[in-house]
């Protein structure tokens, strides 16, 4: 099968636009035919940047599972809006904390891709357990 530059991330952030329901049901659909592809759609389904569409109370129930420090070395290679974004929505403690890994020592492109990898995967199952949304169209939730 021919691969094209972004085009699993493309077609994710499709999938992303889809309901819960409707993305299940394609993800399996795929899955039948191709496993390998299902899988790699689900890991692009959620990035660092949709931290910045979660609101304050989720945010923080986010962090509460997360080590504050190595959450701020994820942050590093997200632009800068994004990260201001989650810093002002967080009290001057927790961005303290946060920032002590965003701006401390330079560290390996790996530890950053291996702190983002944690983080999505509480992020991840957090959205399975319906404790966070990801809302890019700004609604508010009800």
């Amino acid at each position: 099968m021919a691969k094209f530059s972004g085009g699993v991330k493309e077609a994710a952030k499709m999938l992303a636009g889809l309901g819960q329901a409707e993305q299940k049901k394609l993800l399996e659909q795929i899955r039948l035919k191709d496993p390998q592809m299902a899988q790699e759609l689900e890991d692009n389904l959620i990035s660092m940047e949709d931290l910045q569409y979660l609101t304050p109370s989720m945010l923080v129930g986010l962090l509460r599972d997360l080590d504050l420090e190595e959450f701020g070395l994820a942050l590093r290679t997200l632009d800068s809006e994004i990260t201001d974004k989650i810093l002002g929505q967080v009290s001057t403690g927790i961005k303290l904390d946060i920032e002590d890994g965003l701006k401390g020592k330079p560290r390996k492109l790996s530890e950053v891709q291996a702190a983002q990898s944690k983080i999505l995967k509480v992020l991840k199952d957090k959205i399975d357990q319906g404790q966070i949304v990801i809302n890019p169209d700004g609604d508010e939730l009800v």
